[in-house]
């Protein structure tokens, strides 16, 4: 799972494109207390690159990042299937 928007009041374009794990959770907390770690206030939105229900690993190949409406997104134009 990555981020693929982000708000921009809130968290800067540099997130965009990483992966939530431990360490996003511990940045995130660092970085501002006061944001939801699942996002639940429209602070992220994200996007599931891969899961046991899937056969292959989504791979984002080409992107471009864009500030639109007070929010960073991370506009995805190419998409790969890889390998588990």
């Amino acid at each position: 799972m990555i981020l693929i928007s982000v708000k921009a009041d809130l968290l800067g374009k540099e997130w965009l494109g990483r992966k939530i794990d431990e360490n996003f959770i511990c940045d995130l907390k660092k970085h501002n207390p006061s944001i939801d770690p699942c996002g639940e206030n429209g602070e992220f939105h994200t996007f599931v690159t891969d899961c046991p229900l899937f056969k292959n690993k989504i791979k984002v190949t080409e992107s471009e990042m864009v500030l639109r409406g007070g929010y960073w997104f991370l506009e995805i134009s190419k998409l790969e299937a890889g390998k588990k």
